[in-house]
C-alpha cells in the first residue's frame, strides 16, 4: 500500500465525536516507540504513570485540575502519541524535537470552530519547519487533501488527521481507541522553568 495515498477505513472525525475528544483534541506525534522518552520529552511526572484505556483515563480521579494529564503510548512502528486530556499543554516543540526527533503537533477546537485556529505543526531536530501540509518531505501526502475556504471545518479537521495517518502510517480507528496507554500527570509548572 502506498502510505501517502492511503485513506482511512472510517471518518476520523465521527471517530473523534464517538469517543469524546471532538470538542477538545490535542495531541503529539513523536518519533519514538520510547513512551518513557515521549514522557520526558513533555515533563511528564515519571511516577504518575497510570496505565489504563481512554474511558478508564476519563474517569480517573484525584488530580489535581491545573494540572495537564495526557495519554502517551504506542502509536505505529515507530511512532509514539501523547494526547491530552485534562489542561493545555505548552511546551516547546523545538526542545522536544532536538536529538533528530520529529514531532508533529495537533490543537483541535471543535468549540470555536474557526479554520484560523486549526492546524498541524512540524519539528525535526529542534527545528520549526513548518505546518506539516507545507513540509517538503510530504508533498506527496497532500496532493488530494486540497480544502478549499468554502469546504469547511469539518473537512479541513479530517484532512489534518488523514494526513498525519499518512506520515506516521496509522489512521485513528476503533483498535486505537481502545489501546491501553500510560497517563501521565504533567505538573503545571513544568514548562515555566
Amino acid at each position: 500500500m502506498d502510505a501517502a495515498r492511503a485513506m482511512p477505513v472510517e471518518s476520523q472525525w465521527d471517530l473523534l465525536e464517538e469517543y469524546g475528544l471532538n470538542d477538545s483534541f490535542s495531541v503529539v506525534w513523536i518519533d519514538t516507540e520510547n513512551v518513557e522518552e515521549v514522557a520526558q520529552r513533555l515533563r511528564a511526572d515519571p511516577s504518575s504513570g497510570i496505565v489504563c484505556d481512554l474511558d478508564t483515563a476519563f474517569t480517573l480521579p484525584d488530580y489535581d485540575p491545573q494540572d495537564i494529564l495526557v495519554w502517551i503510548g504506542a502509536h505505529s512502528p515507530g511512532w509514539s502519541v501523547a494526547v491530552v486530556l485534562q489542561g493545555v499543554l505548552s511546551f516547546r516543540e523545538e526542545e522536544a524535537s532536538i536529538g533528530g526527533r520529529r514531532v508533529i503537533t495537533h490543537w483541535h477546537m471543535a468549540f470555536s470552530a474557526k479554520l484560523a485556529d486549526e492546524g498541524m505543526l512540524y519539528h525535526r531536530d529542534g527545528e520549526f519547519l513548518g505546518p506539516l501540509g507545507s513540509a517538503e518531505e510530504f508533498h506527496d501526502h497532500t496532493h488530494d487533501l486540497v480544502v478549499r475556504d468554502h469546504d469547511g471545518f469539518r473537512e479541513l479537521v479530517e484532512a489534518l488527521l488523514i494526513l498525519a495517518g499518512r506520515v506516521t502510517g496509522r489512521f485513528l480507528d476503533r483498535d486505537w481507541f481502545a489501546t491501553s496507554r500510560t497517563l501521565y500527570r504533567v505538573p503545571r509548572d513544568a514548562w515555566s522553568r
